[in-house]
């Protein structure tokens, strides 16, 4: 019994080491796209790996083992694995555009290669970060005295991630400003009133977002939490008249000032 937890301990325990799967890898600036115009689309090619670096930590502490009735304690080992299968998700996508792979669903086993194709007509501008994010099926060989090779009791999730693409998606109506921290836009422009602030920031903190019209009266004022790179906030302006209005956001100190129209 034992050698049976020590074995499941530790196979159990798995995160990715960092590696570089996709060609452009990650952290590659993606082409740019137009607001309502058709993205002329970004190939991203890969190779699963056969074999990859793990730490324990990424299942939590304690970790529920099928077949033991307590939890173990994480032992964050660290270990060499085989992949026997990744599957895919991309997260960070504008609206309106799409990343397909050319297998369904996006799953490979180790070795194989294939490609995610990124296309469609954005609906809404700003600056993102896409992340291709795995879950990975696999087997390790324990160390000695064990020596014993044991199959992921579950998917391993963030394994060979591949993060930290960018796209820019630019609004020809939009106005935005930038400064060293963050970078403030506003769309669409002009609005019915519901509207999205793209707050692109170098820091995670508060932002205070202050709405003024062209008076100087504040209209309308919120604090909202931002996070490192792009922050899709909505702008609810239904409640005040038609016209032209300032929006303020401040963050850390660092200001930036953009002009909105309500129709």
């Amino acid at each position: 019994m034992k050698k049976t937890l020590l074995s499941i301990l530790a196979i159990s325990t798995f995160v990715a080491a960092s590696a570089q799967n996709f060609t452009p890898a990650g952290g590659y600036a993606l082409p740019g796209g137009t607001l309502g115009e058709a993205y002329a689309g970004q190939v991203l090619t890969f190779v699963i790996p056969a074999t990859s670096d793990f730490n324990t930590s990424s299942l939590g502490d304690p970790i529920s083992i099928p077949g033991v009735p307590i939890p173990i304690p994480n032992p964050n080992l660290d270990l060499a694995a085989d992949v026997t299968d990744v599957t895919w998700t991309v997260e960070g996508l504008p609206n309106g555009l799409t990343a397909v792979c050319d297998a369904s669903p996006c799953t490979y086993v180790a070795n194989a290669s294939g490609t995610i194709t990124i296309s469609g007509t954005p609906s809404e501008a700003g600056n993102f970060v896409i992340n291709i994010v795995s879950s990975t099926n696999g087997s390790a060989t324990l160390p000695a005295p064990i020596s014993q090779t044991i199959a992921f009791p579950q998917a391993v999730p963030g394994m060979v991630d591949e993060d930290g693409y960018t796209m820019s998606i630019t609004d020809p109506n939009g106005i935005e400003e930038a400064n060293e921290v963050f970078s403030l836009g506003v769309y669409p422009n002009p609005n019915d009133g519901n509207a999205t602030l793209n707050v692109n920031s170098n820091v995670a903190s508060n932002a205070t977002i202050e709405v003024y019209s062209i008076t100087g009266a504040m209209v309308q004022t919120m604090v909202k939490v931002i996070r490192i790179g792009a922050n899709r906030l909505n702008l609810d302006l239904t409640g005040i008249p038609a016209g032209i209005y300032l929006i303020k956001a401040d963050i850390n100190g660092s200001q930036a000032l953009v002009r909105v129209q309500k129709k």
